[in-house]
């Protein structure tokens, strides 16, 4: 991080909050860009421009001098994303979207810019795309909630095509909350403009930010701090008489009630808030679900032989026994996981010249 980003990012985390009028003269500082430029992976897949990071090395000095102008002058349109697609669980695939080389230097900068305006703000719940916050935090901080706060019903959750369906309005006017500079917020509107280039088509959607673009991550985040973070911790958890917690990895979620009423409230009230904004959950990723101290006991009223099982963030959560025989929270890799982790292995051996059964 540069002494100016530092500096600002220092001054964004002082009471009170603030709202930002010029932020462009940091978003187009050459010095700036230049370190998102050395901070750039060599070999990361090329945009539909096929500049790697060794072309744009040649002159780089002039080349960001140049981009830092155009994006002063308002004059910088940043160029559609290449599609392209990686496989995911049950065969399906996820579309990942790659910038061009010099959006990427621009993402990486209002990435930094966003995420030093909003990091105060976004609430403890939330663990992905941070700073200092992993999945093994979310995943530690889901546990500690099952074990020590009684939670006796889980609600499994999943954003349907999450990135595919932000709302640019809303989230422009979420951005607005803060950022009160208009180029700013013009050159963000022209990223979720952008579109894709997928087999030599343009395709460009009224909603989506594409995954894969590097402030995809921070804009996500700021969507979600207002639909659902903000609105569970402020409102919905003070109506419970229960203990009422979220976890949230991105668009992957969990919430532990202590009341199955609550439980089953929050699946139905979660619904009518995302809708509001465009989203919708994944029905066969969603469920209420009995789990914590008393589900083995009490599973047998649900019809279960034994107590219901979820997934988050890559691991399936089972009720299981200590060696003491005292309740504890298990967790398995998803079978998903599992079978591509095998058959990306026998690729690779396939490809060193070995075959199943014959050394």
């Amino acid at each position: 991080m540069t002494t100016t980003l530092e500096r600002f990012t220092q001054w964004a985390r002082e009471p009170p909050q603030k709202q930002y009028t010029a932020l462009t003269g940091l978003l187009s500082s050459p010095i700036e860009l230049l370190t998102c430029f050395d901070k750039q992976p060599g070999n990361k897949a090329l945009g539909i421009d096929g500049v790697s990071k060794a072309a744009y090395a040649v002159d780089v000095v002039e080349r960001i001098k140049a981009l830092s102008q155009s994006l002063r002058s308002l004059s910088y349109r940043p160029k559609p994303s290449r599609r392209v697609y990686i496989p995911k669980g049950s065969g399906q695939v996820r579309p990942l979207g790659i910038p061009s080389f010099e959006d990427r230097i621009v993402q990486q900068q209002m990435s930094n810019i966003l995420q030093a305006i909003w990091e105060p703000e976004f609430r403890g719940c939330s663990y992905g795309f941070r700073p200092r916050r992993n999945a093994h935090q979310a995943l530690a901080r889901l546990g500690g909630v099952i074990r020590n706060e009684n939670t006796q019903w889980v609600v499994e959750a999943d954003i349907k095509g999450f990135f595919d369906h932000v709302n640019h309005d809303w989230l422009m006017k979420f951005l607005a909350y803060r950022i009160k500079d208009p180029v700013f917020l013009r050159l963000v509107r022209r990223f979720l403009k952008a579109g894709v280039m997928e087999d030599g088509l343009w395709r460009h959607e009224d909603s989506g930010t594409p995954q894969g673009g590097l402030v995809s991550p921070v804009l996500a985040n700021i969507y979600l701090h207002y639909v659902l973070d903000v609105w569970f911790e402020k409102k919905f958890a003070k109506t419970c008489r229960g203990n009422a917690r979220l976890i949230r990895y991105a668009d992957d979620y969990v919430a532990c009630f202590n009341r199955e009423d609550e439980a089953k409230r929050f699946r139905v009230d979660m619904q009518e808030r995302l809708g509001q904004f465009g989203l919708e959950v994944e029905p066969s990723k969603t469920a209420v679900i009995r789990f914590g101290s008393q589900a083995a006991k009490d599973c047998g009223t649900d019809g279960l032989k034994h107590p219901a099982t979820f997934n988050f963030l890559g691991f399936t959560h089972y009720v299981g026994k200590s060696r003491k025989g005292r309740f504890k929270v298990g967790r398995m890799t998803q079978r998903e996981r599992m079978a591509r982790s095998s058959k990306r292995s026998a690729g690779n051996w396939q490809r060193l010249g070995y075959r199943a059964g014959k050394p």
